[in-house]
């Protein structure tokens, strides 16, 4: 691994050779400059300080590998990142992963073991492990942002992205209820253009007939890059193996590697013992949102599916 003078803050970098060889092939990242850019964007944030963020160097680490060290674009990210959270109250007034713990407990969702043939991190969902009695649709996407709060913070990860694996066997009327416009619009925008993270690749298995209007009501929030990654395989789920290796997936899905039910278990403690660290990350403040910001969120999501039904 390369080592690198560090900086008060005490950044030393972690990434693999490989992470570190396609950071600079993909990423233009630059070991001799990297710390310049890192400095860049910190003096940028320092120009608005209406912004609620940390600027430690690992952080904006982040921001710049999600833009390829290009200054502006990383704090324009930055900047959305910081206008969704303030926008999303339900999702992130309360981010400590005990506030979801049925949803960890029933075995919903796991970040595998280990990484793919690309160095990729992999996300499990198991929809028919959420009950949309119990928990609200907001709830779990705040584990999906707990999620990737946490595995954001390997420096692999951030060079190398992840792949999103969900199986929609269970999926039924009643979760399609609790998705609404307003909730599709926060989906579509994290996945998209506010989120420090690459999705390489999204797979969606044994999608009933209730996903095309699921799917439907998000589309128009996605952006066309982003659409363009989704992999619908019904229920040949052995087609994954085109895209991920054998050693990376569950032995349920065809794989080698941990079993489902052990690697969410596994995912559950990881999250439980972060539960310090995730309340320093929720927005405290946001218990209610303005009648403004609900009227403009609304106004957004009405001309967004203007747009879609041109």
């Amino acid at each position: 691994m390369e080592q690198t003078a560090s900086p008060p803050s005490g950044y030393v970098c972690n990434l693999s050779a490989e992470a570190l060889k396609k950071a600079r092939e993909e990423l233009n990242e630059d070991p001799t400059t990297r710390l310049a850019m890192v400095e860049a964007l910190r003096e940028r944030i320092q120009q608005r300080p209406d912004l609620c963020v940390q600027d430690d160097d690992h952080i904006l680490l982040r921001f710049l590998r999600a833009r390829y060290f290009d200054v502006e674009q990383a704090f324009k990210l930055l900047e959305k990142y910081h206008v969704w959270r303030t926008h999303s109250p339900k999702i992130c007034s309360n981010m400590r992963p005990s506030s979801v713990r049925g949803l960890l407990e029933a075995g919903y969702h796991a970040a595998l073991p280990g990484r793919d043939q690309d160095g990729r991190k992999v996300m499990f969902y198991r929809i028919g492990k959420w009950d949309p009695s119990q928990f609200s649709a907001y709830e779990v996407f705040r584990l999906s942002l707990i999620s990737s709060e946490k595995i954001i913070q390997e420096e692999d990860t951030q060079v190398h992205g992840i792949v999103m694996i969900a199986d929609l066997t269970g999926l039924s009327l009643s979760h399609a209820w609790q998705i609404g416009p307003r909730v599709a619009q926060q989906i579509g925008s994290i996945t998209t253009d506010a989120f420090p993270i690459r999705v390489k690749e999204i797979h969606l298995l044994n999608e009933p007939m209730v996903f095309n209007a699921i799917f439907a009501i998000i589309k128009p929030f996605m952006s066309e890059k982003m659409r363009n990654r989704i992999h619908l395989h019904g229920p040949k789920t052995e087609t994954l193996l085109q895209y991920v290796d054998r050693d990376a997936l569950p032995p349920e899905y065809g794989g080698t590697g941990t079993p489902l039910d052990e690697a969410c278990s596994q995912w559950t403690e990881t999250l439980l013992a972060s539960e310090d660290e995730f309340s320093a990350m929720s927005y405290s403040n946001l218990e209610e949102v303005t009648e403004k910001n609900e009227v403009e969120e609304d106004d957004e999501v009405e001309e967004a599916s203007e747009v879609e039904e041109c």
